[in-house]
């Protein structure tokens, strides 16, 4: 090999810096020393930078300011107003009625009585009526039940809420842990890519005999997919970072900085599959949602069964009736609407007599709870076909890690062989680029491994209801 060819010397050892976890090129210049006669310049006072986001504070973030988790909270808040309805349903209503007008002067008895138009006085009447219901036959009991399974119904549907807020952040999260580790890769790769160009191109314009043509243009065409992914790199970390400040109702301007963690795979004991499918059936939130729904249908249906019996209440009135122009009537017997303080209680019997509509709308009532009851069943099928398919794809990707980490230690170890044989004399640079590649592919489809097999155990918890990276509960 002639000295020109050494001067790859520099570039690939920067490739094996780079393929044994550093490089070069991203390093920070030394700072100059100050001079020793320089002032002292004070710093300004900077404003206090937002601490970067960990994990388990982006998720309390995006739970407490979530409209998703707004709306489920006042769900839950409806439910909880119409249990206060039900129970208060028990307590006398009271109604207060009041009136006024203008009379001609009246007087005399109910017997004998004289009006004057000519002159006019004032009639006020205000009436106060109770109503205490007795007994219902069910009608409340059935409505309190239904009311209290609409709160169990708001709590699933929170809890719901909470596990589509928490995927849609690792989705994010995720995302940008892995463009950050791509970015890394990339960038040194564009630079060690440069380099190289620039290696061809001098060759090229010396006419040196080192010079591929061939090499070169694969070259170039390694250089175009290196871009391609570059750009769909860019992508991943917009969407991951936006979508991180959408899910924290941040402002357009506002930035998100993640925590320095390392990007690896989530660690957690996989249990058996029949494990998570009875937990599932036990915390799943939209089978949860399903079966309480379920519940409050039936008592719904009780309700409309209870209207076809009579209520039975406690009816109460008290009165006031003034009119200064009208002659109050002595006797008790007389009926005198202008003057008197009317006073009363009864216990009274309602009874609707339209048997056959209340009879049919019950039947219907009946009839929907049914559906509704054997869509729960339906759920659970659905539930535990999807954890299933879940554990199976988390079982597949927990292989292909050991698979690609595997896959990337050879393919590390092939790069160093052809570079070594390359640099002796007895190698070509087609050898080392596609040893390069397959070190980049492998690389790259081992953190695209990460992140999947990261979001399908919290694919899995959700399919559950439960943290499978916390002991299941019942050992």
């Amino acid at each position: 090999m002639t000295p020109s060819g050494r001067s790859w010397s520099l570039p690939l050892a920067l490739l094996a810096a780079l393929v044994g976890g550093g490089s070069a090129f991203g390093a920070e210049p030394e700072p100059l020393p100050p001079r020793p006669d320089a002032p002292a310049v004070a710093a300004p006072d900077a404003p206090a930078a937002e601490p970067p986001w960990t994990w388990e504070r982006l998720v309390a973030e995006v739970e407490r300011t979530s409209p998703l988790m707004r709306a489920a909270r006042a769900d839950l808040a409806t439910f909880e107003a119409k249990l206060s309805q039900a129970e208060w349903a028990w307590f006398p209503s009271f109604k207060l009625e009041g009136s006024g007008t203008v009379t001609p002067q009246v007087t005399g008895d109910a017997l004998k009585s004289e009006t004057d138009w000519g002159t006019i006085g004032y009639f006020l009447s205000i009436k106060l009526e109770m109503v205490q219901p007795i007994f219902t036959f069910g009608k409340i009991g059935a409505l309190k039940d239904a009311a209290r399974r609409g709160i169990d119904v708001g709590k699933a549907q929170i809890e719901a809420a909470r596990w589509e807020l928490r995927v849609l952040a690792r989705k994010a999260y995720e995302g940008r842990m892995l463009a950050r580790e791509l970015d890394q890769i990339l960038s040194d790769g564009r630079s060690w890519i440069d380099k190289a160009e620039r290696r061809m191109e001098r060759l090229r314009a010396e006419d040196s005999d080192d010079y591929d043509q061939l090499e070169h243009l694969r070259l170039k065409t390694r250089v175009a997919d290196f871009y391609v992914l570059d750009a769909e790199n860019k992508l991943l970390n917009v969407r991951a970072l936006q979508g991180l400040r959408l899910l924290l109702s941040l402002p357009p301007e506002a930035e998100v900085r993640l925590a320095d963690e390392p990007f690896e795979p989530v660690s957690y004991e996989l249990q058996p599959v029949e494990r998570y499918v009875a937990a599932a059936m036990r915390h799943e939130p939209t089978l949860m949602v399903a079966r309480t729904g379920a519940r409050a249908q039936r008592a719904l249906a009780d309700a409309k069964e209870a209207e076809l019996w009579p209520d039975l209440a406690l009816v109460g009135e008290v009165g006031l009736r003034r009119a200064n122009e009208v002659d109050d009537q002595p006797s008790s017997f007389a009926n005198d609407p202008f003057n008197g303080r009317p006073a009363g209680a009864a216990i009274v019997l309602k009874w609707n007599l339209d048997v056959p509509q209340r009879l049919f709308r019950a039947e219907e009532a009946r009839a929907k709870a049914l559906k509704v009851s054997e869509q729960v069943e339906l759920q659970r099928d659905l539930v535990e076909l999807k954890v299933r398919q879940l554990y199976q794809d988390l079982e597949n990707k927990r292989s292909l890690l050991e698979v690609f980490r595997d896959a990337q230690k050879a393919s590390q170890g092939w790069l160093t062989a052809t570079w070594d044989t390359y640099d002796a004399g007895f190698g070509n640079f087609r050898d080392v680029m596609d040893a390069l590649v397959q070190f980049y592919s492998k690389k790259f489809g081992y953190l695209q491994m990460v992140y999947e097999h990261n979001l399908l155990v919290l694919e899995l918890s959700r399919a559950i209801g439960y943290d499978i990276t916390r002991p299941l509960p019942g050992g």
